[in-house]
């Protein structure tokens, strides 16, 4: 007879890819010393500038809205 020990396992937030719904994985890329994301399903990879321009991007969208609305013109 075996015996089997429970054991709380906490479980971890896991990262779906916002293009497909697939497992995201951390990839670790030695030459910058940084983690990466990746899709195992459709193979979209996620860096720490990719997230900074997508960062960039919602901001300035954000202020374009508040300050010019919906029309077509843009801030500079």
């Amino acid at each position: 007879m075996v015996k089997v020990s429970k054991t709380n396992v906490v479980q971890d937030r896991v990262e779906r890819c916002h293009r497909c719904g697939g497992l995201m994985v951390p990839d670790l890329v030695l030459e910058i010393g940084s983690v990466d994301w990746h899709c195992v399903s459709c193979g979209d990879r996620i860096d720490p500038v990719i997230l900074a321009h997508r960062k960039q991007n919602r901001a300035r969208a954000e202020a374009e809205n508040q300050f010019v609305g919906h029309a077509k013109s843009r801030l500079n």
